[in-house]
């Protein structure tokens, strides 16, 4: 429309129009001209009623893989930036880095713990442990990584193209060609939303978050675990419908045994003995693995979409409900079900919260990160759960809770407190993430 007007109202049009002055007034001509130009200009004012969002638009930097291979040897610590999973085993807790690794600090003194080694993996963001070998996701890849030396690790063996789901990740190729990506460049821009339904509310790209505390045969695992351990197999969210089982018996040299549909929009998974409990934005599913590599369905609890980790003491299991990012909804709530008989779960009862993630339950004592604290419940009668202590904390991400000790991620870095007392929980220590 724009160029039509410009066009019926150059000077030589004009011009022409003058022989016909009698049929076209001046008026009506200046009344069409104006017509037109206001609808060339419907579309912008229009706009001006359109919702916007402001987001970060990320593009790689992409590096030879082979390099970034020989680069993962322990190197020195670095400062952590921005938290994510957590896994312990003996006296060291392996940290990751979103996206670029994974600290190794000796948590021998945990009033004094050390960063000793940082392992640079691009795209990583799981961890699990057996023996001496440490599993970790490299976007698409498994690694396998003898850390003997965690200042020597080296790459014992990989799985490639195991993690499906990370193959795009901020809407690029997380690998291309013979090249990984290792880094992001950032761009905040203003969209119209109905233009780009790909956006989450946080203003990144959707994802499925691969994301309680969790006990396996070979360390402690955080709540938003998307692999385990149950004795010589890795059971891994390779896809967000998918569970992929890995052959461990040989740690140094992991092999795929299958891959099946296991849910809907997977998220989280938490082993209880010979059971397998996964969290999704839609319920949680339950599995027998007694006979380990044909996992068995042995129920569902259905629920509002929302994102859910879970963890189970067996007799209960403890949902988190929380809205928004990518799993959408409105519901911000822990779920308490009766399990004891996992063909019929039931739910006990439902518990109001502010923004609830990870959470960790140790004896009687219920951690959960919520909001802008850490709050302990006293899980004796799960019905009724009395709120003993809060912790006020920077955006808690995810909490370890055993042997009287609470590891809590946070925005600002790892916490560490004693509740031995619980009228009197101590701050123990606290590795601050750079600013």
């Amino acid at each position: 429309m724009q160029r039509r007007n410009q066009i019926l109202c150059q000077p030589t049009k004009l011009t022409c129009m003058k022989k016909n002055i009698n049929l076209v007034p001046l008026q009506l001509f200046a009344v069409i001209c104006t017509l037109l130009f206001l609808s060339a200009c419907s579309k912008d004012s229009s706009n001006k009623s359109r919702q916007t969002q402001r987001i970060t638009l990320y593009t790689p930097i992409y590096k030879a893989k082979a390099d970034v291979l020989a680069a993962i040897n322990g190197t020195s610590s670095q400062s952590i930036e921005h938290a994510g999973k957590l896994y312990i085993k003996d006296n060291f807790i392996y940290l990751n880095e979103v996206n670029k690794g994974i600290h190794i600090i000796d948590n021998s003194n945990a009033a004094h713990p050390v960063q000793i080694a940082f392992l640079s993996i691009p795209g990583n963001l799981d961890i699990a442990i057996k023996g001496n070998t440490l599993y970790a996701d490299m976007y698409t890849d498994l690694l396998a990584l003898d850390i003997t030396d965690p200042h020597n690790a080296k790459i014992s063996s990989t799985l490639s193209n195991f993690f499906m789901g990370r193959a795009y990740v901020n809407n690029h190729p997380s690998a291309l060609d013979d090249q990984v990506a290792v880094d992001w460049k950032e761009k905040d821009t203003t969209i119209y939303v109905d233009e780009y339904p790909y956006y989450s509310d946080n203003g990144g790209i959707l994802e499925t978050a691969n994301a309680p505390g969790i006990k396996s045969n070979s360390g402690v695992a955080g709540s938003m675990a998307g692999m385990v351990l149950i004795n010589n197999y890795l059971y891994a969210i390779s896809e967000m419908h998918s569970l992929s089982i890995v052959d461990i018996s040989n740690p140094a040299v992991p092999k795929l045994d299958s891959t099946f549909f296991a849910g809907f929009d997977l998220q989280t998974i938490y082993p209880f003995e010979d059971k397998l409990f996964l969290g999704s934005a839609i319920g949680m599913f339950m599995y027998d693995v007694s006979d380990p590599q044909h996992p068995a369905s042995i129920g569902e609890f259905t629920h509002g979409r929302a994102c859910d980790p879970v963890i189970t003491d067996g007799s209960y299991a403890y949902v988190t409900l929380h809205a928004g990012e990518s799993c959408g909804g409105d519901v911000n709530e822990l779920n308490v079900i009766d399990v004891k008989d996992l063909q019929k779960s039931v739910l006990v009862k439902s518990y109001p919260l502010t923004k609830p993630t990870g959470l960790s339950k140790d004896g009687n004592l219920l951690f959960i990160c919520d909001g802008t604290k850490v709050k302990i419940y006293n899980a004796y009668n799960p019905a009724k759960l009395v709120l003993e202590k809060e912790i006020d904390s920077n955006e808690p991400y995810d909490v370890i809770a055993y042997n009287n000790k609470a590891l809590i991620v946070t925005a600002d870095g790892l916490y560490q407190y004693d509740y031995s007392n619980i009228n009197n929980v101590r701050l123990l220590s606290f590795l601050a993430a750079k600013k």
